[in-house]
């Protein structure tokens, strides 16, 4: 088992699923999806747990002792009370501070001028936005028109990348001028 067990908190709704389940045997991938860890680390705490080599050469364990020995883990706590601690700390400062980061969100587009933005492409940059091969010009009045033409090229980058390569990186001799 890890030094510091990261599934600790899971442990509890994993214990709720084993006794809800039918299933007499549990095998590395039923734990992995309980815990929602690796197959390493459910391997690890099969056999931790007790587990044998069942048909065809998988590790399973017996569901009833498997729910004991995981209960076990949590009434002995060490490196797994503190990763549940730990856990816990981070989880009540993340609520603590989303509200300040909320506050902090601007936006920079909304509804249709959202979707429009998202669906850039390079020919339809915003005409405050200019795109030669070799510089960017971008003219704006205020913070806001400067993330609306920002963002307008960033989304256009995305949508329209080789586009924008190949206009980049074109022959200078072929075509003169702007974006088209």
């Amino acid at each position: 088992m890890p030094a510091s067990p990261t599934y600790g908190h899971r442990i509890p709704a994993a214990l709720d699923a084993l006794r809800r389940s039918t299933c007499e045997w549990i095998d590395r991938r039923q734990l992995g999806a309980l815990l929602g860890v690796s197959k390493t680390v459910a391997w690890r705490v099969l056999r931790h747990c007790g587990g044998e080599t069942g048909p065809g050469g998988a590790l399973v364990c017996g569901r009833a002792a498997l729910i004991d020995r995981l209960e076990e883990l949590r009434r002995e706590g060490g490196p797994l009370d503190l990763e549940i601690r730990r856990h816990d700390r981070l989880a009540d400062f993340l609520q603590q501070i989303r509200p300040q980061v909320l506050a902090h969100l601007t936006d920079v587009a909304r509804d249709e001028q959202a979707l429009e933005m998202l669906s850039r492409r390079f020919q339809s940059l915003p005409a405050n936005v200019l795109l030669t091969r070799s510089s960017l010009h971008i003219d704006f009045s205020g913070p806001n028109e400067l993330l609306e033409a920002v963002g307008a090229l960033i989304y256009a980058l995305h949508n329209d990348f080789e586009r924008i390569r190949d206009y980049i990186e074109q022959d200078p001799q072929r075509s003169p001028g702007r974006a088209p």
